[in-house]
């Protein structure tokens, strides 16, 4: 089904500004969601950094405070003394120590110092004061801690054995470097959440921890999960911001004295929440922007369309015949343009129309008053003949051949037998023209033929070498001097062929080759109508760049070159 151009310009300005509007939308969504998710994460990133870095801090405070507390001669005087009595009450003096030491501590859930040798465990706390028979196995357990890293780790509390906790472990040392005990800095897991991971949750996250740098959780949003194997995809082998599987963004950064390291899990989700609300704002706005695109669109192409129908009316009037009517023009744009110029045609279609109807009567008039005074080539050859024959009867064989070749150059050139001949025709036909210019110049030149081998069976256009023998007859050699030469030659090089017409005549200067070469003038006189101009027209139309001619003239004479294709087959 045919479409109006209305139509087509219609669904054309519709199609453009629907493609716009979604990709604006499109474009301005995405964008938005990136500014959007690399804003949040940013920040994010850099609340995460603060707070490490302020838990950093506390953990080192802890470890410069555990140095203090075990180096006080008072605690390895009271742990020496207890070792020689074995008795309770200096226990007691432990613990009054340790309550003493944590006093200005808000931080510290407790300090336990525990006497390896005896499998003791002395805390501040009021209840229970020690704890006997502590297992190797934890003993070593915090041994093995210590002598691994200075650094905070998660470690059993030996005498609250449900209560979870950050421990700082510090060996108190007797005058010969002997272990006496370790000491223990504990902070309880929900005071570090409240402290460090509380503060910068928000809605958005759905996952926070901190792990030490065995990748054990030391806190989190779930109590529970504290002492346990940090999740594969919460631990971060650097500090950064980091994409993970099903839309999930982590952030993470690591304390450089702690070795702790605090991650923060992020649905992507939930961060463009709200420029989902944005989507159904963003749709009715390019609604209503297509509603005003409509409309303002359909008037304009009525505008637009109706000088357009008018014309497109007149045309198909005029398709029919009436050649009377005329466009109508009412803008000066492009439409207004295209009727004028229309009508214009109309005028000019009928004063063709009348023209050639003149120009077919005067044709015809012309066509029946050559017919009345015709003469046949065949009546001229059969008269020429007739006199050549009375010439040579009367012994007149000079004239009788004379004439005998002006009939057969006659028949050459008036003949319509092909547009080519071969190289052999052609100097055949070119003997008998030199043989009528030589009577005529009573013997002022020669012309001298040279054809290879091979050459005489090639194909040229007809009567291509004439007009430059006639040139260099007429205009070339100077026929007061009698001694003027002509050199007709043909040579065969593999698949070209070379055709040279040469003289001793005056020479031409570059000026007159040029007007010889260029020159619009139409020929009247000689044997035909065909010009030097000429013959480089037809080896261009022949023969495309593979034909050619070229001029070379002094004081000594000229050479006229001609190469074409060797073809012995038409």
């Amino acid at each position: 089904m045919k479409q109006s151009i209305r139509k087509k310009v219609l669904l054309a300005i519709l199609l453009v500004t629907i493609l716009t509007s979604c990709c604006i939308t499109v474009v301005f969504y995405f964008r938005s969601a990136s500014m959007i998710e690399k804003n949040y994460t940013e920040t994010v990133y850099s609340r995460v950094r603060q707070t490490m870095e302020s838990f950093d801090n506390s953990m080192k405070e802890l470890y410069y405070k555990n140095i203090e507390i075990a180096g006080k001669e008072e605690l390895q005087r009271e742990i020496e003394q207890y070792r020689e009595s074995n008795n309770a009450d200096e226990l007691e003096s432990l613990a009054e120590i340790l309550r003493a030491c944590k006093k200005n501590e808000d931080r510290l859930s407790s300090i336990d110092l525990i006497l390896p040798k005896e499998q003791i465990a002395v805390t501040s706390e009021d209840f229970p004061v020690y704890k006997r028979e502590i297992p190797k196995e934890e003993i070593q357990t915090i041994k093995e801690m210590e002598e691994k890293t200075a650094r905070p780790v998660m470690v059993k509390n030996s005498v609250h054995e449900n209560r979870t906790q950050v421990t700082e472990i510090q060996p108190i040392y007797d005058e010969e470097q002997n272990i006496l005990a370790y000491l223990l800095l504990n902070v309880e897991e929900r005071t570090l959440y409240y402290q460090y991971i509380d503060p910068i949750y928000d809605e958005n996250m759905n996952q926070a921890l901190v792990y030490d740098e065995n990748e054990v959780v030391v806190t989190g949003m779930n109590s529970k999960e504290a002492g346990k194997a940090c999740a594969e995809e919460m631990c971060l082998k650097q500090n950064g911001i980091f994409q993970k599987e099903k839309g999930v963004i982590v952030i993470g950064y690591k304390g450089a004295f702690s070795g702790c390291q605090l991650s923060i899990a992020v649905q992507r989700n939930a961060i463009l929440r709200q420029l989902r609300q944005m989507q159904i704002f963003l749709i009715v706005i390019v609604l209503v922007f297509l509603f005003v695109a409509i409309v303002l669109a359909g008037s304009l192409t009525r505008a637009i369309y109706r000088p357009i129908k008018k014309l497109t009316d007149t045309v198909e009037q005029v398709g029919e015949g009436d050649l009377s009517l005329r466009a109508e023009v009412e803008t000066g744009d492009e439409i207004g343009i295209l009727c004028r110029e229309f009508n214009v045609m109309l005028d000019d279609i009928q004063e063709l129309i009348q023209k050639v109807i003149e120009e077919e009567r005067l044709k015809k008039d012309a066509e029946l008053e050559a017919l009345q005074y015709q003469i046949t080539p065949h009546f001229m050859y059969n008269t020429l003949n007739s006199i050549k024959f009375a010439a040579l009867i009367r012994g007149e064989k000079e004239l009788g051949g004379l004439i005998g070749d002006f009939v057969e150059l006659l028949q050459a050139t008036i003949s319509k037998k092909g547009t080519f001949l071969t190289v052999a025709d052609e100097f055949h036909i070119l003997n008998n023209y030199v043989h009528l210019q030589e009577f005529r110049y009573q013997g002022s030149f020669r012309v001298r033929y040279e054809m290879e081998e091979g050459a005489g069976g090639c194909y040229i256009p007809r009567l291509i070498l004439q007009p430059l023998v006639e040139n260099a007859i007429l205009h070339g050699i100077d026929m007061k001097e009698k001694n003027g030469e002509i050199i007709l030659r043909a040579k065969l090089e593999q698949d070209r062929l070379r055709l040279f017409v040469i003289d001793n005549g005056r020479g031409m200067t570059k000026e007159q080759i040029d007007t010889l070469l260029h020159s619009k003038t139409k020929k009247t006189n000689g044997l035909s109508a065909i010009g030097v101009p000429n013959i480089k027209e037809r080896l261009e139309l022949y023969y495309g760049d593979k034909g050619g001619m070229v001029y070379q003239s002094s004081e000594n004479g000229t050479t006229v070159e001609i190469f074409l294709p060797a073809k012995k087959e038409l």
